[in-house]
């Protein structure tokens, strides 16, 4: 204890004038884990600290540092915990990431012991998302296991320590032949054989996690390492239906095609994977289950800020747009089959108890293909009770702004001018009152270091929304700012109200008087939304958490106006119009296009959401 708290004094010395250390939240031999507090925003960060013993081996130093590459390049994704900043100095090395409030798998299934069929399906197809972003990179996760996902407080499922991971394609030396990494209750084959890995190997980690998910234990056990590790090698895995009769053999039938000792035996891809998880009903969302959150914690969380030291920052950067292209409206018939409700993001939760809090979201009934089988499933399915709207006030504010309270209820959805919408339900939440602004961002962007967009008349116009943002920038801001980006749905009702008005301000279209540039965030108060927030058709077309399932036409044309094929194969939704020349005609609540993740576009902002506790 008393190396940690000399340990902790260093890391305040060093970054003290931009963070207030409040509390140790976790660690082991590898590394230790520290709460803090960003002076100048108030947001919550953790800061990893590797083991100062470790600090003399440039081996060791080279994975923990690959960790802070990695992770960064994977931070834009709502199911992987980001890493803003890495840093060093008096001996030290650390990492800057988000703070998740929550719970790691391992700490939450030791005190529930198993997960519903619904609920190990939802973790399984979070994390195979979280999966398919590092494999589009190239990367290969190798410790996958339960202490590495989080359970946020939204019922959201979160990887975090890429540390070991590796390059597939580059030869980075931090490997060496023969030279095993992760756990072995949770290794592949061909990883306990040094042999070169790829993301068939995490897909076998993740067998091992969603068999023990559903039945409690590990399918191989034994009184040491080698003993697992051959087990692993040799024998075959028990069925989880000699385990448990009720369990639905479809899910069985998952585990074993993921547990195959070859790889060229399981799931190729973490697509395939996908594919069959929501052909039977599984959810990527957020589901119902709920972390226990260390008391320590929140109790940490009440400390008085200390006075701030500022010190200038430095880190500006700009970014490319590219123009908002003509891709054609599409008018929203239902909700994008892959849509999702993104969480704010945040860092490795407590781990003073055994590494608290993760333990994912409830998934639909996996691989269930017939009526018997959902049923089964269903039955497990517990609603979560939604608060009622006058227990919770119609406004908060903070230091980011206003947010109205959407209550939960009933809405109209989707439709066009000839009709089609569709009844859906939504719980509480709360929507921000208006758009990003550029002050807002720019404060952003000084606190964590993030790049500045290409905004020339940010001085000049601090009050109009910020444009030329990335799906990714608005995601990191949303992490920033302990909210989320809404999904296509709760867009929808916050601009249409219960209703489904076709307008935010009502039934008629704007065809007079419409502007043809952005304005302040707080223009147009006659037009506002039924539950009051500005500008939710006009000023800026804003991105949503919703994936846009888009054709060769979309493709051709995004490929033409970039005069090449580099943009994001993942395309998300984006609402409401813009004050672009000739853009009320896409005003209409119900209309959408869709974008690459990566593209900018100076017609282009986003607002946020929060849930309503």
């Amino acid at each position: 204890m008393i190396e940690t708290k000399r340990e902790q004094e260093t890391l305040s010395r060093l970054v003290g004038s931009k963070y207030q250390i409040l509390c140790r939240i976790g660690g082991g031999g590898m590394a230790q884990v520290y709460l803090a507090r960003h002076r100048r925003s108030g947001g919550l960060f953790a800061i990893k600290v590797l083991a100062e013993h470790l600090c003399q081996d440039a081996r060791i130093v080279g994975r923990f540092e690959q960790e802070a590459r990695l992770a960064a390049s994977l931070a834009s994704h709502p199911n992987i915990v980001p890493i803003f900043d890495v840093g060093e100095g008096d001996g030290l090395h650390y990492l800057i990431m988000q703070f998740v409030t929550g719970e790691d798998l391992a700490s939450f299934l030791r005190r529930e012991r198993r997960l519903t069929p619904f609920a190990a399906a939802n973790v399984i197809a979070q994390a195979t998302e979280a999966l398919s972003c590092a494999e589009s990179k190239h990367i290969v996760h190798r410790d996958l296991k339960l202490a590495n996902i989080l359970l946020d407080e939204s019922g959201r499922v979160k990887l975090l320590d890429f540390g070991i991971s590796k390059i597939t394609d580059v030869a980075d030396g931090l490997t060496r032949p023969g030279e095993t990494l992760g756990t072995p209750f949770y290794m592949s084959p061909e990883q306990i054989r040094g042999e070169n890995c790829d993301i068939r190997s995490d897909l076998y980690s993740l067998g091992v996690v969603f068999f023990e998910l559903l039945s409690g234990r590990r399918p191989f056990e034994g009184e040491s390492a080698t003993a697992v590790q051959i087990a692993h090698l040799t024998t075959p895995p028990p069925s989880l239906l000699t385990l448990d009769t009720e369990l639905p053999a479809a899910c069985d039938a998952v585990v074993q095609k993921l547990l195959a000792k070859r790889p060229e035996d399981r799931y190729q891809n973490t697509s395939a994977l996908l594919r069959v998880l929501l052909a039977h009903g599984a959810d990527t969302g957020p589901g119902t289950l709920r972390p226990h959150v260390d008391p320590g914690i929140v109790a940490a969380l009440q400390l008085p800020p200390e006075p701030a030291v500022v010190l200038p920052d430095t880190n500006n950067h700009a970014n490319a747009g590219i123009p908002l292209p003509d891709i054609h409206t599409q008018t929203t018939q239902r909700e994008a089959p892959h849509a999702e409700t993104v969480r704010s993001a945040a860092v490795p939760a407590p781990r003073t108890r055994p590494k608290a809090a993760l333990f994912a979201a409830v998934t639909a009934a996996i691989l269930v293909s017939t009526v018997a089988i959902a049923a089964i499933l269903l039955m497990h399915r517990k609603p979560v009770p939604a608060l009622a709207p006058q227990e919770m006030p119609a406004v908060l504010s903070d230091v980011h702004g206003r947010m109205l309270l959407v209550p939960a209820g009933a809405f109209l959805f989707g439709g066009g001018p000839t009709g089609g919408e569709q009844s859906r339900t939504l719980a509480n939440f709360y929507v921000d009152e208006t758009e990003v602004s550029n002050s807002e961002y720019h404060r952003f962007c000084q606190a964590t270091g993030h790049a500045e967009v290409p905004t020339a008349n940010r001085d000049q116009a601090p009050d109009e929304p910020v444009a030329n943002v990335s799906f990714e920038d608005a995601m990191a801001y949303a992490a920033w700012a302990g909210k989320r980006l809404p999904s296509e749905q709760e867009w929808e009702k916050a601009a249409r109200g219960p209703k489904g008005l076709p307008y935010p301000w009502g039934m008629a279209p704007w065809t007079e008087g419409v502007p043809s540039h952005l304005e302040p965030v707080l223009s147009e108060p006659s037009r506002r939304s039924p539950y009051g927030a500005y500008n939710m058709a006009g000023n800026v077309w804003e991105w949503t958490a919703s994936r846009f399932e888009y054709g060769p036409v979309e493709a051709a044309r995004m490929k033409q106006l970039l005069g090449n094929g580099s943009f994001s194969p993942t395309w998300y939704t984006m609402k409401g119009g813009s004050f672009s020349p000739g853009g009320n005609s896409d005003f209409a609540a119900y209309q959408r296009r869709g974008l690459p993740a990566n593209a900018r576009s100076p017609w282009i902002g986003f607002r946020c959401v929060r849930d309503a506790k």
